[in-house]
């Protein structure tokens, strides 16, 4: 018997995502039959919804025979292979003691966890023990973290100029450095963050339900000046973040860049599968953008506005770029690594990206399928001077007293916790009517976020007024947001690039860097220096606020 052919992708390591992606469908959650059954062939097993696939080459999507709701085909491979890139980012120690031998068999195998794959071999000159790898006999040696560093006291230094807003000529200036053992600190911090990250990121001893289980998710875009004189063009990548509102911990920070594979090895690995004529839903490698597969997709997007190319993006000369959607998913996948212990009703914030409510209604449809997960949408006047957003404010403000008879003076002497019932019994009258799952005006916004509208996703029939009214209360960005506000100001290379006269529409950053690949190490620094060495104004970092950590971690304490 000749076997049935795929319309959608098969699972790999147990992803699959293709599905009725609607919350409020039957079918949300079950996945269809994914055979094609032309004439003659057996019908799917009972139960079993069908659904149709239609679409051209790299466009299908899934059709819900429910609901008609339709969504893009995902490659489950791509998503489980980013996935996998992510944990062990986090999760290995780049400064465990192991054999770096590339093509050793016993590489990055540290010794603590493998023993028997190593021997002692004395001790260094400095006292410190030294191994050899059993596999290629190459030996290696453990101790202080800089204890090759010439000028190891400039390191605490340099960590923090380049964490505050200094540019790399000041930190040069003020150090004595030069640019390339700067850039070696770089490394050194970035690797010294990981091997503290792996042994002290452990999220299954936090309770929740204790500190909090609301989050927010966004993305920032981030720019390398161009490459080369030839095709002068910004090259950008999204950077995306999920925040603990509570803590202001940044949960999961993703870099839209693998750094471990080159556009030459990206294009010849492409070219050896020989996938051209196969969509991108079932390609072997998808996960990253090869160069032609980035020319065809900016030659689709040049057609409709009858351009003959598109310039204004390109793809870095070092490292690849992630697929969006693909790391999306993933970033969603790694957020539930985290919290899938818990037993705390969850509450996710995102912004009205199409990708991130599709990653999140898929990755957490288990929790939201029995009403444990909510799903929100903020969309607010982010471009609203000061000024204007006092008066929203303000509004807000004289709404509220009209709507409870009390003056303003008198609001502002109600404790914040009878304040907020306040407010979701107001809110809960308003919403008296309104059409389930659709935008809602939130009629007393704050002063980060204007004219703050919200659409819940998670919403149903079922779902009382005023529970509705406290999940729109508590739908904010502001956690994610301050922290890419605080990226932006504290480290000089990704701070907004400036319009060059060189060229209409492109953008050139004086400051900014050439090399991808450095900036994603920033990224992660920063990230811990935010969530483990910065305090606030109460005095503490978000690992206390979130209960990783008793104290703040010094510069000594990693270095």
């Amino acid at each position: 018997m000749v076997p049935l052919a795929r319309r959608l992708p098969a699972p790999v390591a147990g992803v699959d995502l293709n599905f009725c992606r609607n919350t409020a469908c039957a079918l949300y959650g079950v996945r269809p039959d994914p055979f094609r059954r032309p004439s003659g062939a057996p019908a799917p097993p009972s139960g079993v919804p069908r659904g149709a696939v239609p679409g051209g080459k790299h466009k299908e999507f899934y059709k819900c025979p429910a609901c008609g709701t339709t969504s893009r085909v995902k490659n489950n491979r791509a998503v489980a292979e980013e996935h996998g890139r992510m944990r062990r980012l986090r999760e290995s120690d780049p400064c465990a003691p192991a054999c770096r031998t590339e093509g050793c068999a016993n590489e990055d195998l540290p010794v603590e966890a493998h023993p028997g794959l190593y021997q002692r071999f004395g001790k260094t000159e400095g006292g410190d023990p030294r191994w050899r790898c059993k596999g290629c006999a190459k030996t290696f040696s453990s101790g202080k973290p800089a204890r090759r560093h010439k000028r190891s006291d400039k390191n605490r230094l340099v960590l923090d100029m380049l964490c505050n807003d200094l540019s790399l000529a000041k930190v040069s200036k003020i150090s004595g450095l030069s640019y390339r053992d700067i850039y070696r600190r770089i490394g050194f911090y970035h690797d010294q963050a990981r091997s503290f990250v792996a042994r002290r990121e452990d999220f299954s001893r936090i309770d929740f339900a204790a500190v909090g289980s609301r989050f927010a998710t966004d993305s920032q875009a981030l720019t390398v000046n161009w490459p080369n004189r030839k095709r002068r063009f910004p090259v950008v990548f999204q950077h995306l973040c999920t925040a603990h509102a509570r803590s202001g911990f940044i949960m999961e920070a993703s870099f839209q860049l693998d750094p471990e594979i080159s556009p030459a090895e990206a294009e010849a690995q492409s070219l050896a599968v020989q996938e051209d004529h196969i969509s991108t839903a079932f390609r072997q490698h998808a996960r990253i953008w090869t160069k032609s597969e980035f020319d065809a997709h900016l030659a689709r997007l040049a057609k409709p506005a009858g351009l003959s190319q598109v310039e204004e993006y390109g793809l870095p000369a070092s490292g690849s770029m992630l697929r969006y959607d693909v790391m999306q998913f993933a970033h969603a996948m790694r957020l539930r690594d985290h919290i899938g212990e818990t037993d705390a009703p969850l509450i996710f914030v995102m912004d009205g990206d199409a990708g991130l409510k599709q990653s999140f209604k898929t990755i957490f449809q288990p929790e939201v399928s029995v009403g444990r997960a909510h799903l929100a949408v903020v969309d607010f006047d982010k471009a609203m001077t000061n000024d204007k957003r006092n008066c929203v404010v303000a509004d807000g403000r004289t709404d509220l007293c009209a709507s409870t008879g009390l003056t303003p003076s008198e609001l502002s002497l109600i404790p914040s916790e009878f304040f907020t019932d306040i407010l979701d019994e107001e809110v809960a009258v308003r919403l008296v009517g309104e059409p389930v799952g659709g935008w809602f005006q939130y009629p007393f916004p704050t002063k980060s976020e204007p004219n703050k509208r919200v659409q819940l996703l998670t919403d149903h029939p079922g779902l009382r007024a005023r529970e509705k009214a406290k999940l729109m209360r508590l739908a904010t960005l502001r956690s994610v947001d301050s922290y890419f506000h605080r990226f932006r100001s504290n480290v000089r290379f990704a701070s907004r690039p400036q319009i060059s006269t060189n060229g209409p529409g492109r953008v050139w950053g004086r400051h900014h860097l050439y090399d991808p690949v450095v900036l994603s190490k920033l990224a992660e620094i920063y990230r811990f220096y935010h969530n483990w060495m910065e305090p606030g104004v109460d005095g503490k970092t978000p690992a206390m606020r979130i209960g990783l950590a008793r104290g703040r971690v010094y510069e000594r304490d990693l270095l």
